[in-house]
């Protein structure tokens, strides 16, 4: 059985659910040449936190605790043009 389960989207101009961002224990990287920003389903590029090309982020235990009780329990992600990869690593089995 695996340990973990990750994820892989195709992030555009319009706001994209990241899949496994609801679970606890997530890893984010913005595998592409540009940045891309996340939020909630009404993230922008000019309100959302901005993950860097190449860039990893994971939230702190509290910060996810935080995040936890928003609209869709997930994150989104959005691109000022064209379409960015991002991956998804979560920890534990999940079913995305």
């Amino acid at each position: 059985m695996a340990i973990a389960r990750q994820t892989a989207t195709s992030v555009g101009t319009s706001a994209t659910v990241l899949p496994g961002t609801q679970y606890p224990g997530w890893i984010l990287i913005n595998n592409g040449a540009n940045t891309v920003f996340i939020g909630d389903s009404a993230v922008t590029t000019s309100t959302g936190f901005p993950v860097p090309a190449g860039s990893v982020f994971s939230p702190s235990d509290l910060a996810h605790q935080s995040l936890r009780g928003m609209v869709d329990d997930r994150l989104y992600g959005i691109v000022a043009a064209s379409t960015e990869d991002v991956r998804v690593l979560l920890q534990g089995r999940v079913n995305v």
